[in-house]
């Protein structure tokens, strides 16, 4: 079997080809964190933001890079979820519960997103939110009208991130 052969590289990627399979390694923060973050009146928060790869504004549950930030290589994971919760929802949350660790997209990385729960939400601020580089906005949906918010939208045609519909289907089944 011939070597894993790195074909470029990033600050956080890098392109590698073995058995003539191409892929993206994570090298900085392989494991994200998604927060499936619920109200205590029961609102799903959600968000969207754009993202250059396709071009277009994105539905997706907070995430972000765990350890990615210097000196944050051993950062914990609910450490980091509480700092991705406030900064992309202006949320902070009492309690955060690992649930799940699942691959992105098994055919094109190494990466796997770490999935939690994150309740005893209180709002600490509402204003510009992401970390400087994203321009955030933030969706609170109803868990009881989530289905049909979705479905409208999908039918729109608008992009939905596939982890919304698990983590509709981890908070509410």
């Amino acid at each position: 079997m011939p070597p894993k052969q790195i074909l470029a590289a990033g600050k956080f990627l890098r392109l590698v080809v073995e058995n003539n399979w191409e892929y993206v390694e994570r090298t900085v923060a392989p494991s994200p964190v998604g927060i499936i973050a619920i109200t205590d009146d029961n609102k799903l928060l959600l968000i969207e933001q754009y993202r250059p790869p396709l071009q277009a504004h994105i539905i997706e549950i907070p995430a972000g890079l765990v350890g990615d930030h210097a000196g944050g290589a051993d950062e914990p994971l609910d450490v980091a979820a509480r700092r991705e919760l406030r900064e992309e929802t202006g949320y902070a949350a009492t309690t955060i519960i690992p649930l799940t660790t699942q691959p992105t997209s098994a055919g094109l990385t190494n990466e796997t997103v770490r999935l939690v729960r994150a309740t005893g939400l209180r709002k600490i601020h509402a204003g510009t939110l992401g970390d400087g580089q994203e321009q955030i906005r933030l969706i609170e949906l109803p868990l009881a009208e989530a289905r049909q918010w979705l479905a409208q939208r999908a039918a729109e045609g608008r992009l939905i991130d596939p982890k919304v519909y698990v983590a509709l289907w981890l908070a509410i089944g």
